[in-house]
């Protein structure tokens, strides 16, 4: 009963650092949930997306070809509380909040062989509670975006697995963790490498489960093919491979096959052969895939943020910075005293996490890497564990007192850091990457565009994208903007023209002759001997949206 009682208080807390002020943290909607939010709104309305394409598999978007799985869980929320950012961010932080309760289910089934070292309650309940106050979790958990109902489904279906393993009615159980994870493979494009490498972990350390369950497993794995068959289709599909090769870290444009090239240039002058092999053109994607892998272990990456580094509140790492010795203690504890299954299933989730995020450009990434959570949170937990453990073992009976109140004021004053930076700083020093100028620009373009014939919005620097910022804050008909052709590409790019509104570059000297016409871009667009109609900046009052009429 106490048990369930911290439960429910933990997922509350969770509940309220991911619902509180949603409307204005982040301060707009972003690039990604603009388009989610449109495409969501334009599949209600006339069963297509911008395209014109129908129930896609493969989102188009910006052509960048993301699985399409949470443009449909959007799709009800858009239906009951309209087109907003609300609509869009809600599904994530509903299945945020259902992970972190997920996870103290998981930890129940992951330990059952290790009560005699673990008190299971106190882990399940401390590695959720670390969670819910993640900044890493918290922070990714509160956009509406594809990556989170990803590790969501990730957690549900090794939760279901762990609970076939143990209990005996495992056949609906195996079918359940199947679904989801191929539910997972539906959401975000990491989950094409981790979800068959974590299921690879989970057959190789249950395998002699497995085995005794061998008929039991037919039907889950014949569902879970069948429902995957699309995806594997669709992924395989030449425009997705197209955005699988823009994105990769071995592209031989890289500046790493340059310098390569110049390093075995110089050896071979030398006469150096071990220099000439060990920078061989052949073995740099190695090295890039290994510089990518180890850089998501850097403890900068994890633990600090140098400015406004992605993903991240200001000031604040991914993880806290208290969290560190817990951490290193808790890997010492998992070795040594927990079951060689929690061992290997938690160290090789830890290891592959890392893989997908290495194989792409921008290493380190924190989104692409997601898929970690909730390990490290494991590991902290077993660390701050393996601490009260030694004290007990010690008989130090009158540190036990101390070092629980030292705990909870290191909790408060770090989470409460991370409140005063997430809530309040981050929405003014980040406002920028939410497009925020932009978005209070296109208001006043809705309040006022039936005065114009020719209504133009650049598509550079703080407007990139504007179409779509525009067909998701006026609520376009999707019915007219597919009969007027609809998006011919999402490059960042591209024009657009709908209507009298058009997408492109201003070109100053040639624009200002129009008549009758509404221009919105960058300062820099327009000379300075222009009027300006109303300008708009972001929350820390640069990155002017300037709008000009002739």
């Amino acid at each position: 009963m106490k048990n369930n009682i911290f439960l429910i208080c933990i997922t509350i807390i969770a509940a309220f650092l991911r619902f509180n002020n949603l409307t204005l943290v982040p301060p707009s909607a972003s690039l990604d949930e603009v388009s989610i939010g449109y495409n969501a709104y334009s599949i209600l309305k006339t069963g297509a997306d911008e395209y014109g394409t129908k129930f896609p598999i493969l989102l188009r978007a910006y052509d960048d070809w993301r699985p399409a799985l949470y443009v449909y869980l959007v799709i009800p929320f858009i239906k009951l509380f309209g087109l907003n950012v609300v609509s869009i961010r809600l599904p994530s932080i509903i299945l945020s909040v259902l992970t972190i309760v997920a996870t103290y289910f998981l930890i129940h089934e992951l330990t059952r062989k290790n009560n005699t070292l673990i008190n299971t309650n106190f882990l399940a309940l401390l590695t959720s509670f670390l969670l819910a106050i993640s900044p890493w979790h918290i922070y990714i958990s509160r956009l509406g975006h594809e990556v989170n109902a990803g590790l969501s489904f990730v957690v549900f279906a090794i939760l279901f697995f762990l609970k076939a393993i143990n209990n005996t009615k495992k056949s609906l159980l195996l079918v359940l963790s199947s679904i989801f994870f191929a539910l997972a493979l539906y959401t975000y494009q990491s989950e094409k490498v981790f979800v068959p490498l974590i299921i690879l972990v989970l057959c190789f350390v249950y395998r002699d489960n497995l085995l005794k369950i061998k008929k039991e497993l037919l039907i889950p794995i014949t569902l879970g093919i069948i429902l995957i068959i699309p995806i594997i289709f669709a992924t395989l599909s030449p425009q997705a491979l197209i955005r699988f090769k823009g994105t990769s870290a071995f592209s031989e444009d890289s500046i790493v096959y340059k310098e390569s090239a110049g390093k075995v240039l110089k050896y071979k002058n030398e006469g150096n052969i071990f220099g000439e092999i060990v920078n061989n053109r052949r073995l740099v994607p190695l090295k890039i895939f290994i510089t990518n892998y180890f850089s998501h272990f850097n403890p900068k990456f994890l633990f600090s943020n140098s400015g406004n580094e992605s993903f991240k509140a200001p000031n604040i790492g991914l993880l806290y910075i208290w969290e560190f010795p817990f951490l290193i203690l808790g890997i010492v504890f998992l070795l040594k005293r927990t079951h060689i299954k929690v061992k290997l299933l938690l160290g090789f989730w830890l290891l592959i996490a890392f893989i997908a995020p290495s194989l792409t450009t921008g290493a380190p990434h924190a989104m692409r890497s997601f898929n970690v959570l909730p390990v490290p949170q494991i590991l902290t937990a077993l660390g701050i564990i393996a601490i009260i453990n030694f004290i007990k073992e010690n008989r130090l009976k009158s540190f036990i007192n101390f070092f629980y109140f030292f705990m909870v004021v290191i909790v408060v004053l770090f989470s409460a850091n991370f409140y005063k930076e997430y809530f309040y700083s981050f929405p003014k020093n980040q406002s920028s990457s939410f497009q925020y100028s932009l978005h209070n620009a296109i208001k006043f373009v809705l309040d006022n565009d039936k005065s114009y014939s020719r209504i133009i919005f650049s598509n550079k620097d703080g407007l990139y994208q504007s179409y779509m910022f525009y067909l998701f804050y006026s609520k376009y008909d999707p019915y007219l903007y597919q009969k007027q052709g609809g998006t011919k590409s999402g490059g960042f790019d591209e024009a657009h023209k709908f209507g009298k509104y058009e997408f492109r570059a201003i070109v100053w000297n040639r624009d200002k002759f129009l008549g009758n016409t509404l221009l919105i871009g960058n300062a820099r667009d327009f000379s300075v001997q222009k009027e300006i109609l109303k300008s708009f900046v972001n929350l820390d009052g640069k990155g002017a949206v300037e709008i000009v009429q002739n």
